[in-house]
């Protein structure tokens, strides 16, 4: 995910258009554009009202995914692999 937020964000910076969708385009795509917008230099939680405003209110419904984006991707990588 991180890998692919930080190519978007380069896109971006580049002036390029950029397409982010998985299946229904809600969460996993919404997760990969809050943290594109995160590494352009948006807040987390305004990046998210963002997307949400843009895409659908449903748009990154899942707690567990705003949870990753708040604790930071790497932090949370980090502490679920803690799980396995």
């Amino acid at each position: 995910m991180q890998q692919v937020a930080r190519a978007a964000a380069r896109a971006v910076a580049g002036g390029r258009t950029t397409f982010v969708r998985c299946h229904s385009g809600y969460n996993r795509s919404g997760l990969v554009v809050v943290q594109a917008l995160v590494e352009l230099g948006h807040d987390v939680d305004a990046a998210i009202r963002l997307v949400q405003e843009k895409r659908s209110p449903w748009a990154l419904n899942n707690a567990i995914f705003r949870d990753y984006l708040s604790t930071g991707l790497d932090v949370a990588y980090r502490l679920t692999g803690l799980q396995s």
